[in-house]
């Protein structure tokens, strides 16, 4: 039996993150499918053994004795020593392979195969639309991490086209999986009600919706200025919620919709949504819009059509390899976006017809098909 140890890291947060639920799905499936095949193991820093262990999965393997805590130096400390080149190896215990979930490879003692997660290169291909101090990383670390590693993994078939195309790795070193919905967060009883997003949210009306960390590469401007163009009939019934918290480099999105608000437009920003009322947020959304500039994979337009909510999304590659013909397609001009949104809530038809386009579209992914495709590649390389 082969021997899978994984930087689990990303599962120990305190607020869990896309790469955090992508990580958790991917140890799910192999546990469930790897079981006399591959042992999985975790590993993690955890300076002075301060943090407890939060993942179900992380705990069950420290009972049976799976897990390896590094507790002499704090991963902050530890990521800065990596990025300058001089961090010490660590003490990581042998195993057949190691699989790195974020973008990143840490030195280690003993000789083991090295898989790393590449989620997109943004950084490199439009670095404008990441942070400075994230962006000098991922420049050094993951650019070195591609070089050193004996597997990447990639969430789509776009990023794995522009990691052959842009980051020059040889494509027989790339294995493409799916990320399906976590079904189970989206359950129908888990929705709280239109009370809870009036009482929490002041969200009191019907509404179009995007979730998403409120950034550049979002091109929320976009949206807001489609929602304005929209005729007043339908803005008197829809507000547009852009539920996410705020990130970097936002004052120009602040001042539009700040300015939008005060000229009378019903627009919302909650801030960031707490996991137990993302289901309330898509089960209620009437409408939903993706307006991105890039992405790796395109999860929250996997998650509305999970949940058959009618969705306008741009036409970029990665959003076509997830919504395929699920959805309605706009370019990224405000014009076309508004367009296509007011298409969209005056035709009980094609509402009707991507409610049940959406889900059919989303079930096309499963963990167990891809927990099945790592454990191949796992047990034959």
């Amino acid at each position: 039996m082969k021997t899978l140890a994984i930087e689990s890291s990303v599962l120990e947060q305190d607020r869990p993150t896309g790469v955090n639920y992508f990580t958790d799905g991917i140890v799910g499936a192999l546990e469930q499918v790897g079981t006399g095949q591959l042992e999985l193991r975790y590993f993690w820093l955890n300076f002075l053994g301060r943090k407890p262990i939060r993942n179900p999965y992380v705990r069950q393997a420290s009972h049976e004795g799976r897990t390896q805590m590094l507790r002499l130096i704090p991963q902050r400390i530890y990521a800065k020593l990596v990025y300058a080149g001089i961090a010490p190896p660590l003490p990581v215990q042998k195993s057949d392979w190691q699989l790195y979930p974020n973008f990143y490879i840490w030195p280690t003692l003993r000789r083991s195969k090295k898989a790393v997660i590449i989620h997109d290169i943004c950084f490199m291909k439009y670095p404008e639309y990441v942070e400075d101090k994230n962006r000098a990383f991922l420049d050094r670390v993951a650019t070195r991490s591609m070089k050193r590693a004996d597997m990447i993994i990639s969430n789509s078939q776009f990023t794995t086209s522009e990691l052959v195309s842009h980051a020059g790795v040889p494509h027989k070193k790339i294995v493409t999986i799916d990320i399906p919905v976590n079904a189970a967060s989206f359950l129908p009883k888990l929705n709280r009600g239109p009370e809870r997003l009036a009482e929490r949210y002041q969200i009191t009306k019907p509404y179009i919706l995007s979730l998403g960390t409120l950034e550049p590469r979002k091109n929320l401007t976009t949206l807001v200025e489609a929602y304005c163009q929209l005729p007043l009939e339908v803005r008197d019934e829809y507000s547009l919620v852009l539920a996410g918290k705020w990130g970097w480099k936002t004052d120009e999105l602040r001042t539009l919709i700040e300015q939008k608000q005060s000229e009378g437009y019903d627009i919302i920003t909650p801030g960031h949504i707490d996991h137990e009322d993302k289901c309330t947020f898509y089960r209620n959304a009437s409408f939903f819009c993706l307006t991105t500039h890039y992405e790796g994979f395109g999860m929250p337009l996997l998650e509305a059509l999970h949940c058959g909510i009618p969705t306008v999304a741009v036409d970029i590659p990665v959003l076509r390899e997830v919504g395929d013909e699920a959805c309605l397609w706009a370019d990224k001009s405000p014009e076309d976006v508004s367009a296509k949104l007011h298409q969209l809530i005056t035709s009980p038809e094609l509402q009707t017809h991507y409610r049940t386009r959406g889900p059919e579209q989303s079930s096309q992914f499963s963990w167990e098909k891809t927990g099945h495709k790592l454990l191949e590649e796992f047990l034959r390389r």
